[in-house]
């Protein structure tokens, strides 16, 4: 860390005999918050300000980021998403089923409610953004989503180091949305979720609209006893996304919607809340270092399985679900994964 504050400040040179090694200590951290609560001298100089500093100021330099990410931060600057995809693909995913389609076809022109979707789910995990979808279109709320005019929030930019990128994207989005005259974003990815309610306004994007994670969404439904699940026989364990959690303390909301459905069985890991295990997707290192995303990943199934009666890992992420899914399936595991909003739509439920 005195190191780092050192290259920070200026008063320490970048080595160019070494800056390969360098690259990869600082590029390696997930970014996941954990040291900052366990450690009391990285709370003290918080540790997350610190590495983002470092890899904007090597971006900036022309130095970073890894070769993989820089692949990602071209095709955003190039389609508006990190995965090289066109970007008049973004909506596929909701003709691609029928019931999300004709929920499409009776969206509000006048929202009040803006589901951003994200560009994991627009292109990689296109279940939780048609579980997404239709659980909105059944609750029978006045939504909308940003379709062509949606772009990246940011976050891959930001959590590699290309601050302006990330300002720019954020720019984008807040303005087609303050267009809508929506009064609230629903989130289904808790990056995006974190991107919009503690990055921008950190880098003074100012909107006027309130954000929710889709979990807090339902939770605050369950209180106000609007909806009512079903029964669902299933044992299964929470995994807390760092977007979510440590970045954000959401940590209740999952829980509460978990809780409500009826017949399930919920135990918690050891590694839970605020301590819970990271599973490396995040952070530009699902790209940058995949052996370590994947240990991580394959550590926190094996965590699942052998600390908990579970048969199901549930998140509410669509990194965290993609990884852990991946890991599961490479590693023969019987565990199934799943995000939330498809937990709900299997349980089914009732609009009171």
């Amino acid at each position: 860390m005195e190191i780092a504050r050192g290259i920070i400040d200026g008063t320490i040179k970048l080595p160019n005999d070494s800056m390969e090694m360098l690259k990869k200590v600082i590029y390696a951290c997930t970014m996941c918050g954990n040291c900052e609560y366990i450690c009391m001298y990285n709370r003290e100089i918080k540790t997350l300000e610190v590495f983002e500093t470092l890899r904007q100021i090597l971006v900036e330099l022309e130095i970073g980021s890894m070769h993989e990410q820089k692949k990602f931060l071209n095709s955003i600057y190039q389609n508006h998403n990190p995965y090289i995809e066109k970007h008049e693909n973004r909506l596929q995913w909701i003709n691609e089923n029928e019931e999300t389609k004709k929920i499409k076809e009776k969206m509000s022109n006048n929202p009040e409610i803006i589901y951003y979707i994200g560009c994991k789910s627009s292109y990689r995990t296109k279940n939780i953004a048609q579980a997404t979808v239709k659980i909105l279109g059944k609750i029978g709320i006045l939504f909308k989503i940003m379709e062509g005019s949606e772009w990246c929030c940011g976050s891959p930019a930001a959590r590699v180091g290309d601050l302006k990128l990330a300002i720019n994207l954020g720019k984008h989005n807040v303005k087609v949305i303050n267009d809508t005259k929506a009064t609230k974003v629903l989130f289904s990815c808790a990056g995006c979720y974190r991107t919009f309610k503690k990055d921008y306004p950190k880098w003074d994007i100012q909107y006027n609209f309130e954000v929710q994670h889709v979990s807090e969404f339902i939770a605050d439904l369950i209180k106000e006893n609007k909806i009512k699940f079903n029964g669902l026989a299933k044992k299964i364990t929470y995994h807390d996304s760092c977007h979510l959690r440590r970045h954000l303390g959401v940590y209740d909301a999952p829980r509460d919607v978990i809780n409500a459905i009826k017949e399930i069985q919920f135990q918690e890991m050891p590694r839970n809340r605020f301590n819970a295990w990271c599973c490396s997707a995040g952070g530009g290192v699902k790209s940058g270092f995949k052996d370590l995303a994947n240990f991580a990943a394959t550590e926190r199934i094996n965590e699942a399985k052998n600390a908990t009666d579970a048969n199901c890992i549930v998140s509410t992420c669509p990194f965290c679900y993609l990884n852990l899914n991946e890991n599961a399936e490479n590693s023969h595991s019987d565990m199934e994964i799943m995000d939330l909003v498809d937990l709900i739509l299997e349980c089914g439920f009732e609009v009171e």
